[in-house]
């Protein structure tokens, strides 16, 4: 088995980045939904929210954990290039649109984290405390900092989906009109 080096051209992602891709993909697409539930479907302070809740929670934790080993693998590894008669135009949306898939999961859970910390509830990943990122004496004189953080951290997550749909979107359109098939790249099959 050989590993491509910097000047080798790859066809694919690396395997991390491909199974990073799907469990965050899957941990997403989990946490809409659960954000859903526990607020539109459930009591409010019943025990199927606070289930929800923590659960959220962990799962937001975790893909804290993914996006950061995401980055860094992202960065030290080579990525397929675009297709070579990809207008320069498309070139560049695909570019700002990964940086902001990037940007935004990562805005999203610290929206949440702070949401969590600021409401003095303490963030725990399957039961097990994580450390205060957001003190409520990183916001002084600002009303009602778990509400700001609540509503930041939700029109964040709507953006996310916004943008998570137009990059499948995206893959579609290149599919379907361009004939280019990239969803390959990203796949787990051989």
């Amino acid at each position: 088995m050989t590993t491509a080096t910097h000047s080798d051209p790859v066809e694919r992602y690396a395997l991390p980045l491909r199974i990073l891709h799907w469990l965050m993909a899957a941990g997403f697409i989990f946490m809409w939904a659960c954000g859903y539930a526990m607020t539109k479907l459930v009591p409010e302070d019943g025990p199927w929210e606070e289930t929800l809740f923590a659960l959220h929670i962990s799962v937001g934790v975790t893909l804290v954990a993914f996006l950061a080993a995401r980055f860094v693998i992202r960065l030290r590894t080579k990525h397929p290039e675009q297709p070579a008669d990809m207008p320069a135009v498309e070139r560049k949306l695909a570019h700002i649109g990964h940086i902001m898939l990037y940007l935004v999961s990562a805005l999203v859970l610290a929206a949440g984290w702070a949401e969590v910390d600021l409401g003095g509830h303490g963030v725990k990943w399957f039961g097990i405390a994580m450390p205060e990122i957001f003190p409520a004496s990183l916001l002084p004189g600002v009303a009602e900092p778990e509400e700001l953080a609540e509503l930041a951290h939700v029109w964040l997550a709507y953006g996310m989906l916004a943008l998570v749909v137009g990059h499948i979107l995206a893959v579609v359109k290149h599919k379907v009109i361009d004939g280019h098939n990239l969803l390959p790249r990203i796949s787990l099959k051989k």
